[in-house]
């Protein structure tokens, strides 16, 4: 099949009713990119995700191939690629909806490697924002969550690690915001966020053997309170 065509069937999968999935396994990649209802019946952040899919897919193609055929000049197996992108909904109100995604890829290494992302969009600006964009003066947000996230943080590591330190000093500081994905968490279900979920990716809290490190956050009044009065009306404060 040529890949013009190849690309049109995709299209219609990902133009069907529901979530929408991109989908290519072969014996050289098999390869998955899918996001959920809620962020498909928005037409912008759909084609966002549909382009982004076809994007990602002619790399991981090209990689995928590029390995096999130095696997076949260096007379080595060759083992198919992997690719896996799964956005879901971690919550949305009238205004916002918080995705998290969560990545998976092999090219043929000692081990897959996985991360996680976040995406909050807004529906009356048409467009994605930070969390920060959300509140009444710059860094509140960190200076409201930094401690007790890095407190969180800390009881986890020393609970894995069983009380001890690393020899790598970044494994024991906390990383910066711009390393992790956050994203309001609706947990209850009833249309406002009261969790902030924060997932920290191998490789950023710790070696790849710990895995991820993810920590939730009670959504708080103090909180509250310096959240821009337009975006107030998305959260709810947990009882203390």
């Amino acid at each position: 099949m040529k890949r013009t065509a190849a690309f049109a069937l995709l299209a219609l999968t990902a133009a069907a009713a529901g979530p929408h999935k991109v989908v290519r396994d072969n014996a050289t990649l098999e390869f998955t990119f899918e996001w959920p209802a809620q962020a498909a019946a928005i037409p912008g952040l759909d084609l966002r995700f549909y382009k982004q899919a076809k994007k990602d897919l002619a790399e991981a193609e090209a990689n995928a191939l590029e390995d096999q055929k130095l696997a076949k000049e260096q007379e080595r197996d060759f083992n198919g690629h992997y690719y896996s992108m799964t956005w879901s909904s971690a919550g949305q109100t009238p205004r916002l909806l918080s995705l998290q995604g969560g990545f998976e890829t092999f090219e043929g290494g000692a081990h897959p490697n996985h991360s996680y992302d976040a995406l909050l969009w807004d529906r009356s600006l048409g467009r994605e924002i930070e969390i920060e964009d959300q509140f009444l003066r710059g860094g509140s947000f960190a200076a409201l969550t930094r401690g007790p996230y890095c407190k969180a943080l800390a009881r986890e590591q020393f609970k894995r690690r069983e009380g001890e330190k690393l020899d790598l000093p970044e494994f024991n500081e906390c990383p910066k915001y711009s390393e992790l994905a956050i994203a309001p968490v609706d947990k209850d279900e009833d249309g406002r966020f009261d969790t902030l979920d924060f997932i920290a990716s191998p490789y950023v809290a710790g070696p790849y053997a710990e895995g991820e490190y993810e920590n939730e956050l009670p959504v708080t009044r103090q909180l509250m309170a310096a959240i821009k009065p337009a975006y107030r009306a998305s959260y709810e404060p947990q009882r203390q």
